[in-house]
């Protein structure tokens, strides 16, 4: 009796902890970032306390290496698959972080005994931010988003090596709570202006953080970062970053998505792990967007009277694409006498941008269509773009900014030469024609 007592605790024991395991999140994400009209895309992992970030590279520029925030283990690994290099990165526990509202009178530190034998340069970094929650709550994809503002300032010291001029970031973003994956929510001193060529090993800078508000961020679903660079006065450079959430679906994840892959070599440095721009892909790129229909317009001028300008969304439906790439691609290739394309995040972008339409594309099938590519489901972590060819079915919406209304949903389905986003430009093209054609 005993022991019959014994194997159900013990079963009921093993049931929980499995169960625990297999309730952790997992979910699967696809966003966009839009920086002074250039797109890109990012598919992001979650699993629990870990997360992979897989970035796209941006016209010609080295593809970033892959991320992997290990919350758990409190340590950030970033990958180059290419390489087959990685480098770890332990979360900083040297920052200092001061908040205002909660600070202490200060007394006076004892003076610190120098080392003789350490020669150290350096200076200090401050950063000054404020979180404001503005109290509005909205439902988006299935969490209840907080309304977040963001005003971060960062200053070096004039002996400082790792930066030298100032940045201002302001931030309107909207933030959900994943309670499994509670990386420390601290600002890093991490800037557009810290390339790697500034970064000297013998040189080391003291970061120093003031907050003040009782904001909490969390994670971001949608973004626009406005960054000025050498500070408000004088105002020396400003962009415009911003960040959307395509897709946020509940998926099952392998948990090796969250480790060093088996036979990758540790980095000596993360500039290692950096690719080399690759100039002719540059190249092609370019040729590509030009071959049909030019540039995509640019969103902000004025639009000439006469003209149609449609607003070309970030196609969706195949994780295997470069997406936005292909928005761009689309909407020089919808350049003509009448018509203008220009890439936009949303219906709201394209609102403000002063679009006619906006036209979207769903990507419902891609599946190879060569021998080569047939064989390729056999073999595990094979390039889909081995393939020569691709049956591809699509579906494209052009939707009226006025009304809302449904002009055209042009289909598309056939088998196109080329690797997967070769296939995928010929497909567009198809569409764009109908598009076109209806709009003359």
């Amino acid at each position: 009796m005993k022991k019959s007592v014994f194997y159900i605790t013990a079963c009921i024991v093993l049931v929980s902890v499995f169960s625990h395991t297999a309730d952790a999140q997992q979910y699967k994400l696809r966003q966009s970032s839009s920086i002074m009209g250039m797109n890109t895309g990012s598919t992001i992992y979650v699993k629990g306390m870990r997360k992979r970030t897989e970035s796209e590279a941006m016209m010609g520029m080295p593809k970033p290496p892959v991320t992997i925030e290990q919350c758990d283990l409190q340590r950030t690994i970033k990958i180059n698959d290419k390489k087959k290099l990685y480098f770890i990165i332990p979360f900083s526990k040297d920052a200092e972080e001061v908040i205002d509202e909660d600070a202490k009178p200060a007394t006076k530190p004892k003076p610190a005994v120098p080392d003789k034998n350490v020669s150290k340069k350096g200076g200090t970094i401050t950063m000054w931010y404020t979180i404001t929650d503005t109290g509005e709550r909205k439902k988006m994809n299935g969490f209840i988003a907080r309304h977040i503002w963001t005003y971060q300032k960062i200053k070096p010291s004039p002996d400082a090596c790792t930066m030298k001029d100032s940045i201002i970031m302001k931030t309107d973003g909207w933030y959900i709570d994943l309670p499994q994956f509670n990386c420390p929510e601290r600002y890093s001193a991490g800037t557009p202006n810290m390339n790697p060529e500034q970064r000297k090993p013998d040189c080391t800078d003291k970061f120093i953080t003031r907050r003040k508000g009782k904001g909490k961020l969390g994670f971001p679903l949608s973004e626009t970062r406005t960054i000025i660079m050498g500070g408000a006065n004088p105002k020396m450079s400003e962009m415009e970053i911003k960040l959307e959430t395509l897709e946020f679906t509940t998926t099952k994840l392998d948990s090796m998505l969250f480790e060093i892959p088996p036979g990758y070599t540790l980095a000596a440095s993360e500039e290692d792990l950096q690719d080399k721009m690759d100039m002719g892909d540059m190249m092609n790129q370019f040729k590509n967007m030009n071959k049909n229909g030019g540039q995509p317009a640019n969103g902000n001028e004025p639009k000439k009277a006469g003209i149609i300008r449609i607003g070309v969304l970030i196609p969706t439906g195949d994780a295997q694409l470069n997406v936005a790439e292909l928005q761009q691609y689309l909407a020089g290739d919808l350049n003509s006498g009448k018509t203008e394309g220009v890439p936009v995040a949303d219906a709201e972008e394209a609102k403000r941008m002063n679009c006619d339409y906006t036209l979207s594309t769903e990507f419902t099938k891609l599946k190879s269509a060569s021998k080569v590519g047939g064989l390729l489901k056999a073999i595990k972590n094979a390039d889909p773009n081995a393939a020569s060819s691709f049956n591809i079915d699509a579906n494209m919406t052009l939707v009226s900014v006025k009304d809302g209304s449904v002009k055209l949903q042009p289909t598309i389905n056939g088998k196109f030469e080329g690797k997967a986003d070769d296939a995928a430009r010929k497909a567009l093209d198809e569409g764009s024609k109908s598009v076109l054609k209806a709009l003359q």
